[in-house]
């Protein structure tokens, strides 16, 4: 299968102009991640979301919320994107695109021919490939050898606001949150972080969500009924979990629901790669 065959052609794109808070705006409405960043049609660089919250001021910061506003809607994106994208051509193999993105620390592959910007694809895309295109091989590979067996995770009455600074710190988006019994009982994304944010203050900005959320504890924002899978489920099953409901992640549970790990979308491409190549080992 080919990138062609796989990328998105309808891209969110922005110029080296766009604001700071215009680019975070287009990310939060279109449920994405990533932006790449366009003059004319010819690729110039790409600007992730944990580019803008570096870029944002500070925790620490003595500005007010107007001149916060004011600097997120005047400073261009050009100050914080990549200029030396990773991207790959229409033509070029999905195997070739999966180890690119692997090796990358983007999360998605703008596909570029002649230097301009036809199209994207996310890991997302990939995974969905691998599965049509090598579902024998999903069907012998078991999630246990695969997971991480030992996530990082909160319990019910932690702080929202420390449970962000350990995503931001571990450069994560998933903590399982379980009980003293180690048992799963929910989990908390850095969606469902922005959200609670979102709901308590429509024009939240990202720099301000640790201040705002320090008292609120994770029970009070984290989902509930949570998918999982067992150390034993087949690698082609959690990936059909991953496409027909868009997660990225899955805890792994054992008996009586006690967490034993957890498996995300780039662990099951890093499966399929090595599968692919002969040389399939356990996640580390």
């Amino acid at each position: 299968m080919k990138a062609q065959e796989m990328m998105h052609t309808n891209v969110v794109a922005v110029s080296p102009e766009t604001s700071l808070g215009e680019a975070q705006r287009l990310m939060r409405d279109h449920r994405i991640r990533h932006l790449p960043v366009v003059s004319g049609q010819h690729l110039v660089g790409l600007v992730t979301d944990r580019d803008l919250r570096n870029a944002s001021p500070s925790q620490a910061t003595t500005l007010l919320r107007g001149e916060i506003n004011y600097q997120m809607d005047t400073t261009p994106i050009e100050t914080c994107m990549t200029r030396k994208v990773v991207v790959i051509r229409p033509q070029d193999l999905m195997i070739d695109g999966a180890r690119q993105l692997l090796d990358g620390a983007f999360g998605c592959l703008p596909v570029v021919e002649q230097g301009q910007l036809v199209g994207i694809i996310t890991e997302i895309d990939l995974l969905r490939g691998f599965l049509a295109a090598a579902a024998p091989a999903g069907e012998l590979m078991l999630v246990k050898d695969y997971m991480h067996p030992e996530p990082y995770t909160m319990m019910p009455n932690d702080l929202v606001g420390i449970a962000y600074e350990r995503m931001q710190e571990a450069h994560i988006r998933h903590l399982p949150v379980i009980s003293a019994e180690f048992k799963l009982v929910g989990i908390l994304t850095d969606r469902d972080i922005r959200l609670a944010g979102a709901s308590t203050a429509p024009h939240l900005a990202a720099h301000e969500l640790v201040h705002l959320l320090e008292k609120m504890t994770v029970n009070a924002i984290m989902t509930t009924e949570v998918r999982t899978v067992r150390r034993d489920t087949v690698v082609a099953d959690a990936g059909q979990l991953f496409l027909d409901h868009r997660f990225s992640c899955l805890p792994v549970v054992g008996d009586d629901n006690r967490l034993e790990g957890i498996i995300t979308v780039t662990d099951l491409l890093r499966a399929y790669v090595a599968q692919h190549v002969g040389t399939a080992s356990p996640s580390t």
